[in-house]
């Protein structure tokens, strides 16, 4: 795995982690005004997972 697909995996786990978070926060707090941050972070999660996939395929071509 390259550097920047090993990035990419580290910041998409650091992304789902926060969505849980602020979802639950948002959650418990009743934050109506702020709804869309766990949305972006779930958003940017699935970005950065469906990226590394891109680059770990690329990297080995041969495996399916």
């Amino acid at each position: 795995m390259t550097g920047l697909g090993r990035f990419m995996s580290i910041m998409a786990a650091f992304f789902f982690v926060a969505a849980i978070v602020s979802a639950w926060r948002v959650t418990v707090a009743d934050g109506e005004d702020i709804w869309y941050v766990p949305l972006v972070f779930a958003l940017s999660a699935a970005t950065m997972t469906v990226g590394a996939l891109r680059q770990w395929k690329r990297r080995n071509p041969n495996k399916k």
